[in-house]
């Protein structure tokens, strides 16, 4: 079999049938649909088992629920293509995507194939450009952390992509955590030798308002803070000169998290970043400025200030340092 495309399912049951079709009606066809029903209780299960009925080419795996990342360990676990793609349950794909990937991987010898996403929810909304190319997994790597703007969440999207299976050996999502495409997609592209890239946009990316992600809580802000700490600890080690833009997104998002927090109200959400933060201190060793130098050793010891938005006294003291 050529392609396992995994689809985690949790509570989908508006939207997966229109999911779960658009990957059905593909030209491709040397496919397996895994849906892995993630211990859902608003019907999912059931529809993904009627699916099953109708068509050979789909498995279905229930398990009590753990969250996404054990349903994609679950499902790579299971899988039995050569190649692995994800498609979210409650988003769209065109008939041609995986049609189109599969003949650019084999033109490139690629390892991995990204294509576009967009947000529009229309099908064939987009014209064609049939433009691409190719690049190293670790030149894929440097546009992902270097480039701005709507590249971003593209680049660290699990679903915009597929890949060969021996790319997922060590690989495993961070159970019971969110942002795992940040913390583990671009290990999967490190890895290759080649990512070949089309500029079409094949993916439709639907933000629906009870999402995962969609939503600001705690735990959610906490788990992308884990993600960039993982990204500090894992990064530097293959690709050295990326560890000031590492230390850098981890430090401020981490600051910004805090200020967000404290202002909430959530004390031991607080504690929790503040442990994190200061956990990693070795590894920011070279990447901070004066005022940071000092933030880091007082942060959670001095009044709330130091956790707030009212930096003066603190940047006053590493101005004159400075000088």
């Amino acid at each position: 079999m050529k392609l396992s495309i995994i689809v985690p399912v949790y509570n989908v049951a508006q939207w997966l049938p229109e999911t779960v079709d658009s990957v059905l009606e593909q030209t491709f066809r040397d496919f397996e649909l895994m849906l892995v029903d993630d211990g859902s209780g608003d019907g999912s299960g059931e529809i993904c088992d009627s699916y099953a009925e109708k068509d050979s080419r789909v498995r279905v795996i229930h398990q009590k629920n753990a969250g996404v990342s054990a349903a994609r360990n679950a499902g790579v676990a299971a899988a039995e293509g050569d190649w692995i793609g994800f498609v979210d349950s409650d988003d769209i794909i065109e008939k041609d995507m995986f049609a189109v990937m599969m003949v650019l991987a084999e033109q490139y010898g690629a390892d991995v194939v990204q294509c576009q996403h967009d947000r529009l929810h229309t099908l064939n909304a987009s014209p064609r450009s049939n433009r691409g190319g190719t690049m190293t997994g670790e030149e894929f790597v440097r546009r992902i952390f270097t480039k701005s703007g709507g590249m971003y969440t593209n680049q660290v999207a699990l679903w915009s992509k597929i890949y060969k299976r021996e790319l997922f050996e060590g690989i495993v999502f961070p159970v019971g955590q969110v942002y795992e495409d940040e913390q583990e997609t671009y290990k999967l592209c490190l890895k290759a030798g080649t990512v070949a890239e089309t500029t079409d946009v094949l993916y439709h990316y639907i933000k629906r308002e009870n999402s995962i992600i969609t939503g600001i809580s705690p735990k959610k802000m906490l788990d992308k803070q884990l993600a960039l700490a993982d990204r500090l600890r894992y990064l530097p080690n293959r690709v050295p000169d990326l560890k000031p833009i590492c230390a850098k997104s981890f430090l401020n998002y981490s600051q910004g998290m805090l200020c967000q927090l404290y202002e909430a109200g959530h004390k031991a959400a607080v504690k929790a970043g503040i442990r994190c933060l200061k956990a990693e201190k070795k590894r920011l060793k070279g990447c901070l400025s004066a005022y940071e130098r000092i933030y880091l050793p007082l942060l959670g010891l001095c009044k709330g200030w130091i956790l707030g938005n009212e930096f003066a006294p603190i940047q006053k003291l590493a101005a004159k340092i400075k000088k």
